[in-house]
């Protein structure tokens, strides 16, 4: 059986504004632009967030004028991997 499961696609983000920029993205310059740690940026990039806090999902969003449906999205996974995540 297939779980929906919530995954964000920071990294993805990042990427395209990279290649648009032509230019690397220092991941301290964007934590400091959304008012959080390093770790906190890093944990968003290996998808490893399991609580969405509204003043980050806005930053993010700010930070690269998006709405948060490009930066949270549902994925289905089969349902062994998905008590595996949580």
């Amino acid at each position: 059986m297939k779980k929906r499961v919530l995954k964000n696609r920071l990294m993805i983000l990042v990427q395209e504004r990279e290649r648009r920029m032509n230019r690397r993205i220092k991941l301290k310059d964007l934590a400091t632009f959304v008012g959080v740690t390093n770790h906190t940026v890093t944990s968003w990039i290996r998808n490893d967030v399991r609580k969405y806090e509204a003043h980050i999902v806005e930053g993010f969003c700010d930070y690269f004028d998006c709405d948060i449906d490009d930066l949270l999205t549902f994925e289905f996974v089969d349902s062994e991997h998905a008590s595996d995540e949580a």
